[in-house]
């Protein structure tokens, strides 16, 4: 059986988008070869088991990452870059016949296209260095630097995959198109299964819920703005990040009684969260135009309606979507009329969103693909 290098900065025990995504591909990878996983574990928090069997033809290898402050950009940098490093010296030692790496901690690109074999494949989730703010002569710099060596680096892979269009466009004018391969994300078959199970139910109170990282670029304070001024409804907030205490404390301040915050929570939970929603909720600073954030499947195989405040890609996929409404990021009087639309209109259903889920975004049949691309690479 021929051996898979998989490398990688999100894995189990770590919940979060990336993990889902690299779970559909490597669970569809064993179905023929064996896959050693290599991962580095959250900031701050070690695994006890350096190594761990998770099936029969699947191994995960840790790379522990010590804790420090993700919010300075240089310290983040200077941090990934290592730790990359560190992680494709640790998969060197594990003779394999394909590397496969995926961002988007975007040091991951250049430390295997160096020091990984010679039949590697790069799995590229977002132009993280396009996030880069230009504040500065220096920052404008390197930023320019940074691009240059992420083309670099990318031209030394057999093949390239991406995630959207944005992503396909912009590696397109450097590398070859017959190199570059589009595999969209999306939502696992099973989860989408069960959203699509959900009833609405018109009795409880308007409810608009907000799932996943309460950060910098989600800016959810929009939401609980516009949620202040509104009469007979509630909003949920399920998720961390490092404005999670910030906004806690601001809603208690201002004696905000309609908005309430849930934390992380599990898988099932979360179902029953989307079970009490009336309208679902989602934001991205325009800096984040290329990103698309994968929450954004799981509202639509709801078939609830959807608010989506940004551009881009995202923005883009929303307005495929019946029940669905666009705005520009941090517009909270945009929020609000579309929050009283929804809110005096009879919720509907929409089985058309379901289906275009899942015609074009079901993870497993999306994986398949990078399994073709492993064949392919193998023959040659």
């Amino acid at each position: 059986m021929k051996t898979i290098n998989f490398l990688t900065g999100n894995f189990m025990p770590e919940n979060c988008a990336g993990t889902n995504r690299i779970l559909s591909l490597v669970k569809e990878l064993e179905k023929t070869y064996k896959v050693n996983i290599f991962c580095i574990t959250e900031r701050g928090k070690p695994q006890k088991n350096q190594k761990i069997v998770y099936s029969d033809n699947i191994d995960v290898y840790y790379v522990d990452q010590r804790y420090y402050d993700g919010e300075k950009f240089y310290s983040r940098a200077l941090h990934e870059l290592y730790y990359a490093i560190k992680l494709t010296l640790k998969a060197r030692k594990f003779q394999s016949d394909i590397t496969v790496a995926t961002s988007p901690q975007m040091f991951i690109i250049p430390a295997v296209a160096v020091f990984g074999s010679r039949k590697s494949i790069i799995d590229v989730r977002d132009l993280v260095w396009e996030y880069i703010e230009e504040t500065s002569a220096y920052k404008k710099i390197l930023k320019n630097l940074i691009t240059q060596f992420m083309k670099l680096s990318l031209k030394k892979f057999k093949y390239i995959t991406v995630t959207n269009s944005h992503e396909y466009h912009w590696v397109e004018e450097f590398v070859s198109k017959d190199n570059i391969v589009q595999i969209t994300n999306g939502i696992e078959n099973s989860t989408f299964e069960q959203l699509c199970r959900l009833k609405h139910n018109e009795e409880r109170v308007f409810t608009v819920t907000y799932i996943g990282n309460v950060g910098i670029a989600q800016n959810i304070k929009t939401l609980i703005d516009a949620a202040r001024d509104v009469q007979n409804i509630r909003v949920n907030i399920i998720g961390e990040g490092n404005r999670y205490k910030q906004l806690k404390e601001y809603v208690h301040k201002n004696r905000i009684s309609n908005v309430e915050f849930f934390g992380r929570v599990q898988r099932d939970k979360m179902i029953d969260f989307y079970q009490e929603s009336s309208l679902l909720f989602a934001q991205l600073d325009e800096t984040f135009s290329a990103a698309m954030p994968s929450k954004l499947y799981e509202y639509a195989s709801t078939g609830l309606p959807i608010v989506y405040a940004g551009s881009g890609v995202a923005r883009d996929f929303v307005n495929e979507l019946e029940n669905s409404t666009t705005i520009k990021p941090g517009d909270t009087k945009a929020l609000k009329d579309a929050i009283l639309k929804y809110r005096d209109l009879k919720c509907t259903i929409s089985q058309k969103n379901r289906d275009f889920v899942r015609k074009n975004f079901i993870r497993e049949k999306q994986s398949t693909k990078m399994v073709d691309i492993v064949d392919r690479l193998i023959m040659e």
